[in-house]
């Protein structure tokens, strides 16, 4: 980890992040009602106790870093980081929002930020953020605008995702296994990318899947994982295959239930059942859907040559595995290489008592100098574009290349459903959709055609 320069950082941010005399009123959602006008924090002697929720134990580390330097620059204000589990954050925040309470300021992804902006839970900060001057050109565009909703933003960009495979070197490099520069995938064939999981997959008797002698019935490496998942599963190769879940943000319609949303899921379902080089769904926690990370143990065990993961997961995949890993690129498909991003904001609470100072940990957060602690710490890909090689210095220096997931930020990618129901409708499909997963015999048309319907009830239901 390299800190070179970042006292400097912190010294023209101190200087150039004071709020003008007349200060400004924050602004909630679409029913515009105003708080208090700002001032500088500093300004005032009073002693000003924060709250931060977040959900990830590895970043939360790194923010109380960052945190810790926002502290020394505002000796008056103190931040409590509150991490609370993911599997309860959006319930918990929820039940405190609704009762005037809840953090200062808390985590948002974009599945919740249209029910949450619809119900008042996170403050517009756009007049803030015009008259600080804040550059919103040094974050990723598609960043802004998965936050932004005419004219509204609810946060400035703290981070990104994409897509990828990660691999065991060790394990390829004893099987003679080259990894491609690039791979393709179609629906039919299965392209490079079938042929290299089928290289990937050994059985006992250590012959592949390419092999006449291979005993597709005593397998004892998988090339990969085919969860039931949109995100880190089927959601990339829908969009590759040119499908989308959704015809348009905010749609109360889904649009995958075609003949291409139908061959994209055969495609797992065959990884897995006709080619043999996907471990069987059932090996994947309930219908699929990795609800323990069960990839992440298959993988470190061993009995996984590769996994679809988030780039968030390289700590965790460095932490648990006993072996050099490497990382590599989505399969580009029949309408090229789209990778799913995703990004995370720091959302402001409308019903805070300090205002003020929540929106100078807000503004310090989004800035240059925050954002150079967590990425060259390798804790998140920054929202802002110019940092992004702190991130893969960081993690070249630990043996893992996780340049892949930067060429597909770069690339062509597709932003992550966004919709009132979009949350329960993805929980309903994850549901619907676990038979194609857990069975051989299960038809991905009929299954598919059932998902759709229960996936729009649920999208009405919420619009």
């Amino acid at each position: 980890m390299t800190r070179r320069g970042a006292s400097n950082e912190f010294s023209r941010y101190k200087t150039s992040r004071r709020l003008g005399a007349a200060g400004l009123a924050l602004v909630i959602g679409p029913s515009m009602l105003s708080v208090p006008t700002l001032s500088h924090v500093t300004d005032s002697s009073a002693k000003i106790s924060l709250t931060y929720a977040l959900w990830d134990p590895h970043e939360e580390v790194g923010y109380k870093l960052s945190i810790a330097q926002f502290e020394k620059i505002n000796p008056n204000i103190t931040v409590t980081v509150d991490q609370i589990p993911y599997n309860d954050y959006t319930t918990k925040l929820a039940e405190e929002f609704t009762s005037g309470a809840g953090p200062d300021l808390f985590w948002v992804g974009p599945q919740w930020e249209p029910l949450w902006t619809q119900d008042h839970f996170m403050m517009n900060l756009a007049p803030l953020i015009a008259a600080n001057h804040i550059n919103m050109s040094q974050y990723y565009s598609v960043l802004v605008k998965m936050h932004e909703d005419n004219g509204a933003i609810y946060g400035l960009p703290k981070d990104w995702d994409t897509i990828g495979y990660y691999y065991n070197k060790a394990y390829f490099a004893e099987h003679h296994i080259t990894v491609p520069s690039s791979l393709t995938w179609n629906p039919v064939t299965g392209g490079t990318f079938l042929t290299l999981l089928k290289e990937a997959t050994t059985d006992t008797s250590g012959h592949n899947a390419l092999s006449g002698s291979f005993n597709a019935n005593s397998i004892k490496v998988y090339g990969t994982d085919a969860p039931n998942t949109y995100q880190v599963g089927f959601g990339s190769f829908w969009a590759e295959d040119g499908v989308s879940m959704l015809p348009s943000a905010y749609s109360t319609k889904s649009s995958f239930d075609t003949p291409a949303g139908v061959q994209t899921i055969q495609f797992f379902q065959n990884m897995m059942y006709k080619w043999h080089v996907a471990i069987p769904g059932a090996e994947l926690g309930s219908n699929a859907s990795l609800p323990s990370s069960e990839d992440l143990t298959l993988f470190c065990q061993g009995k996984l040559a590769t996994i679809e993961e988030g780039d968030w997961n390289t700590d965790g995949v460095a932490s648990c595995a006993k072996f050099p890993v490497g990382v590599i690129g989505l399969p580009s498909g029949p309408d090229g290489a789209i990778s799913i991003t995703n990004g995370l904001i720091d959302a402001v609470n409308p019903h805070t008592a300090n205002a003020k100072a929540a929106w100078l940990l807000e503004e310090w957060l989004g800035s240059a100098a925050s954002q150079k602690i967590l990425a060259g710490g390798g804790y998140i890909w920054p929202g802002i574009k110019s940092l992004d090689p702190l991130f893969v210095q960081y993690w070249a220096k630990h043996g893992i290349n996780v340049q892949p997931f930067l060429t597909e930020q770069e690339g062509k990618t597709v932003e992550y459903p966004q919709a009132l129901g979009a949350f329960a409708a993805l929980t309903v499909m994850t549901r619907d959709m676990g038979p194609i997963y857990l069975s051989g015999s299960a038809s991905a048309a009929s299954v598919l055609k059932a998902t759709a319907t229960d996936a729009n009830n649920a999208l009405a239901a919420a619009g």
